[in-house]
């Protein structure tokens, strides 16, 4: 039919996306799904210090009725890090199979 069309060796490429695209704000989905992963991680985080022991929190500089407001003021990269103490069961997950 139309040969040129059909043509295998041509490289296909994506249109390009224009500025206003790559601008765009993620959509509402995005956000709400950003937004829960943001709470669920904060959660953790707080659930994971509350688990530590006085004198372990003390050394690392925070009062347990100010683990909430620590955690508040932690960054999206902070809160993705787990806290590891002798005390706390963690998620085989996170160091390989092995639980403290």
């Amino acid at each position: 039919m139309y040969p040129h069309v059909f043509k295998s060796n041509t490289p296909h490429f994506p249109p390009a996306r224009t500025v206003a695209q790559r601008n765009r704000k993620p959509g509402a989905f995005r956000r709400w799904f950003r937004t829960a992963f943001h709470h669920w991680q904060r959660r953790k985080m707080i659930e994971t210090l509350r688990g530590m022991d006085d004198r372990l929190l003390r050394d690392i500089g925070i009062d347990r009725s100010e683990i909430p407001r620590v955690v508040d003021g932690l960054t999206d990269r902070e809160l993705s890090m787990r806290p590891v103490s002798s005390d706390v069961q963690v998620d085989p997950r996170w160091r390989g199979g092995r639980t403290a």
